[in-house]
């Protein structure tokens, strides 16, 4: 080998042992692990699972707040309830003797009772009494008196009647009824208009007993009427004996 060749020879050797030593390793390909990346994606479907269900519940107490914070005006309807008469039918407690003994004028009663107790006694009279004696005054306390107690009955059904017709409004409300407040306000309406009921209906059975005691009352007052025309008859008789100088066993 000359000179020269050798002068090359080096030169290559040189380089090529430079270049081994400063070029870079060959980098090693990672491992995959297939199971790691599959529990990944599980944990971000429940995590999206569980955010779309935290949505929802948001979503549904927005929606709850929203129907319970909306007002309602569920006292617009039936307005006609709100009548007194209707309210209440039956009349004050301090107007029942004058009913029941018909010493009071049907004019006593007063408002919606007035105007159909006098009705009533119209319909009913066939002869009005002039006298001031005890039958007559009974004749016309009697007159009285069931022409009231007519009125009392015919206002407690003409309640009930209009009750009737305005809970079926009230009823109705229920089907464009859209929010919870709503439906709420709708069935307390009709839970007090169907507590009014129970009252009327516990009032009319308490004057039906007392109109039921009116008739024995009368009967016995016939019978007292009676047996105090005896009494006198017989102490009219007495005195005329007496007079006369003459007893009688009925007169001791």
């Amino acid at each position: 080998m000359t000179g020269r060749s050798q002068r090359h020879f080096r030169f290559f050797a040189t380089a090529t042992l430079v270049l081994g030593l400063t070029l870079p390793a060959r980098a090693e390909l990672p491992v995959i692990d297939n199971s790691a990346i599959a529990q990944l994606l599980n944990q971000l479907k429940t995590a999206e699972q569980q955010y779309q269900e935290l949505v929802a519940s948001y979503n549904q107490l927005k929606a709850t707040y929203q129907a319970l914070a909306q007002l309602t005006n569920i006292n617009s309807i039936a307005t006609e309830l709100k009548q007194p008469w209707i309210q209440n039918p039956a009349p004050d407690t301090t107007l029942l003797p004058g009913i029941l003994n018909g010493l009071s004028p049907p004019s006593m009663l007063g408002g919606n009772l007035a105007n159909l107790a006098q009705q009533y006694l119209g319909q009913n009279r066939v002869y009005q009494p002039k006298g001031t004696d005890f039958e007559a005054g009974r004749l016309n306390a009697s007159a009285n008196s069931t022409a009231e107690i007519e009125a009392v009955a015919t206002q407690n059904l003409q309640a009930l009647q209009a009750r009737a017709t305005a809970l079926t409004k009230i009823q109705d409300q229920l089907d464009s009824a859209s929010t919870i407040q709503q439906v709420a306000s709708i069935q307390a309406r009709l839970a007090a208009e169907q507590n009014y009921v129970q009252i009327q209906t516990a009032q009319a059975e308490n004057f039906r007993i007392l109109a039921a005691a009116r008739t024995e009352t009368e009967d016995q007052a016939q019978q007292q009427a009676e047996r105090q025309s005896e009494e006198q008859g017989i102490q009219a008789a007495c005195s005329a004996l007496a007079q006369l100088g003459s007893k009688s066993q009925e007169c001791q």
